[in-house]
Formats: C-alpha cells, sequence, structure tokens
C-alpha cells in the first residue's frame, strides 16, 4: 500500500535530536543551536499494530519552525530540496502538513507540488467532522429552530458559505457577514430562492457574533474582541496565525476546532502527536485507501454534494462520531454537557 509522511507539530527538536546520529551526541543547547540548518530527516514510523505493515513516516524539517525574523539567515530552499529528497528517496507523493498555512509560503507550497508531492492538511476530514458536531451540539442544547441565532463570519468565501448552506434549511435566524458585498448579498438571494430563509448581512464582526448562540468563524476577524462568556465558537478557518491566536486567549468560550470519530486502535504511533496530526493521518489513509475519497478531495470543487459524498465514505470507514477537539484537545460530548451547562449556571 502506498505510504505517506507527516510533518508532525513542533517539539523544540527533541525528536530530532533523538534521532540524529551525531547531535544525539552534543549538549541539548549545541543541538539546538545548530538544528534549524540540518536537512530533513525521517524519526519515526507509523505502522499497523497487528502485521508490523508500514503505513507512513514522520519527517522532521527544523527549518521550518524557525521564529520570522531568523528566516534571513537559513537557506530555505536547500532545507525544501532536502525534504523533497527525502520523499523522493522513499517513494513518498503524499506529505502531511496539518501548519503549512503558518510555516510555508504559497510559492513553497507550489514547489512541492511541482515535484509531485501531493500536500493534504487534514481540512476536509476537519471540515466534515465538525459539521457532524454541530448537528449534535443543537440535539444537546435541545435548540429550536424559531429561537436559535446562529453568526456566521466569513460568509464571502466558500468554506463560510457551505455553512450557511448547511444551516439554512434547520435555523430560522442566521447572520452572516464578511467584507466582499456582492457575494454576500448572492448568498442571501440563494439561500433566500432555495428555503425561503432571509439571512441578515452584516460587515461588522461584533454585530455578526455577538450574542449569538453559537459563532462559527470561516475567517478570522481582525477587528473582533472576543466575548468573555459560555457561547460557543466554531472555528471553521484555516490552521494558521490567525487560528493559533485565537485559540490561546483565556476567555470563557467554549472554542470547538474539529469533530472527533473514532479512529483505527490498529495505529501504532510512538510519538504523542495531537489531534491535528492524527486527523490528517486518517484524512491520509482514506486517500490511499479509497479511490472515491481521492477523486472527490483532488478533482471536485466544494459542495454540500461533495461533503456529504465524503461524509458517507468517511462514516463507512470510522465508527462514527464520538466528540470534538476544543484547544487542541479531545472533549467527549459528555464532557460538553458539563463543561457548557456549568459555566452556563455559574454565569
Amino acid at each position: 500500500m502506498e505510504q505517506f509522511a507527516l510533518i508532525g507539530d513542533y517539539d523544540r527538536g527533541h525528536r530530532y535530536i533523538k534521532a540524529h546520529p551525531l547531535l544525539r551526541l552534543l549538549p541539548v543547547r549545541w543541538a539546538e543551536t545548530i538544528m534549524p540548518k540540518t536537512k530533513a530527516r525521517i524519526t519515526d514510523i507509523i505502522f499497523k499494530k497487528n502485521n508490523k505493515n508500514e503505513l507512513g513516516y514522520i519527517v522532521d524539517v527544523p527549518g521550518f519552525f524557525v521564529e520570522e525574523d531568523k528566516h534571513k539567515n537559513l537557506n530555505r530552499g536547500a532545507i525544501l530540496d532536502s525534504l523533497v529528497e527525502v520523499l523522493h528517496k522513499n517513494q513518498i507523493r503524499i506529505l502531511l502538513f496539518p501548519l503549512w498555512r503558518k510555516y510555508m509560503s504559497l510559492d513553497e507550497k507550489r514547489y512541492l507540488e511541482d515535484n509531485s508531492i501531493i500536500l493534504l492538511d487534514g481540512s476536509f476530514t476537519r471540515l466534515i467532522t465538525l459539521m457532524s458536531t454541530m448537528k449534535k451540539l443543537l440535539s444537546i442544547l435541545r435548540a429550536k429552530p424559531n429561537e436559535v441565532e446562529i453568526g456566521v463570519w466569513g460568509a464571502d468565501n466558500r468554506i463560510g458559505q457551505l455553512w450557511v448552506e448547511f444551516l439554512a434549511p434547520h435555523i430560522n435566524y442566521l447572520v452572516i457577514g464578511g467584507h466582499d458585498t456582492r457575494a454576500l448579498e448572492q448568498l442571501n438571494s440563494r439561500i433566500l430562492y432555495d428555503t425561503g430563509l432571509s439571512c441578515q448581512i452584516t460587515w461588522d464582526p461584533n454585530q455578526c457574533l455577538d450574542n449569538k448562540l453559537i459563532a462559527i468563524l470561516a475567517s478570522f476577524p481582525q477587528e473582533w474582541e472576543i466575548p468573555d462568556s459560555s457561547r460557543i465558537i466554531l472555528l471553521s478557518c484555516e490552521l494558521s496565525d490567525e487560528y493559533l491566536r485565537i485559540e490561546k486567549k483565556d476567555v470563557g468560550c467554549i472554542f470547538i476546532e474539529s469533530g472527533w470519530i473514532y479512529l483505527d486502535p490498529d495505529f501504532h504511533i510512538s510519538n504523542d502527536l495531537n489531534p491535528w496530526d492524527r486527523i490528517s493521518i486518517l484524512e491520509a489513509s482514506l486517500f490511499i485507501e479509497d479511490k472515491s475519497y481521492c477523486n472527490i478531495v483532488t478533482n471536485q470543487t466544494l459542495s454540500m454534494k461533495s461533503m456529504e459524498n465524503l461524509e458517507e465514505i468517511l462514516m463507512k470507514h470510522s465508527s462514527g462520531s464520538i466528540g470534538m477537539v476544543t484547544n487542541n484537545r479531545i472533549l467527549t460530548y459528555d464532557g460538553f454537557r458539563r463543561a457548557y451547562f456549568r459555566n452556563c449556571l455559574d454565569k
């Protein structure tokens, strides 16, 4: 079976130093100083427990994780070439990098693609499971369509439009916001024609998101002040600098970043990978094993129909949704009930 490579979340280079024949012999401080200028390297293996079949590898590229002001001292081209060399040497064309938008430029992504590397970040799986989580949340909250008000910021991009299309048949009060007036008006006209629902349009993120039962971010509003309350915020924007900033804020909101489904217990990963890495591994497995999934992800534009097809495939390969990812940790639905209703009672 085809294999994949994962650039995992940065662990300050501990994995890389441990796997390097020379750096592991040096004092840690010296090794950390040298490491950013070193080449990409395979540092671990992901395999099936039952038969030890290798499914993929963890590749560490320390030069990607250097602070922005130190980039000028690095030969990024040489670092990128070393990554391509490692992948080609091991006949790997599928690279998983959940945080590539934070650590790589679009030109670097295109360079990988020009060298026949397919870059996946788990975004399809996150979006599918997040929509499934929304259904479960509305059930848990016993939300009635005529009582629930939801705000969708970023409804002028395709992810936000999908959220509006997904919610419009079930929710009576939708506020949609963004910066592209024409796109918002066209979306509202289409929703009105299809469902009879007229959405409120706004260009003010505070009006769009404040005092809503659920706020959905399909893009990050720089000028928005996150409320300190027990409201639910779904982060459906890409894993970028904005996302990483918002998850670190100490507020009373419940941030939900993805759904979480039952993963194959036969995966053996010796390192403690975070949820984003594991979601990307799942997406790579589906991409390799299921031709329909691969075709949709590769060849089709995002639509509600394609999302439904992807969800059907995903559920075929798993035992269903069991919770969500919040603040980079797994939260079960029972855990959500306790956290949400306890906060509401404390207000």
